[in-house]
């Protein structure tokens, strides 16, 4: 029972999010992990330097990717 209530759960909050906040929660994750997998300070930092594209360039970058895919006529 409590795995069913937490897929309910889920799938509200899922259905919530707009792609900018889902995206934004992956680079947040990334950002996590490689913040603890760090073996330096130097490296830690460079964490938060990586990820800098925002989400209207990924955006658009998606956009081009797609139009040029040629199942994407179909």
């Amino acid at each position: 029972m409590k795995k069913l209530i937490s897929i309910v759960l889920f799938s509200f909050i899922f259905v919530g999010c707009s792609n900018k906040q889902l995206y934004q929660a992956g680079q947040d994750y990334q950002t996590s992990l490689c913040v603890e997998q760090s073996a330096s300070q130097q490296k830690h930092n460079t964490c938060f330097e990586t990820n800098k594209k925002t989400y209207q360039e990924y955006d658009k970058e998606r956009k081009e990717t797609i139009k040029k895919h040629p199942l994407s006529s179909l």
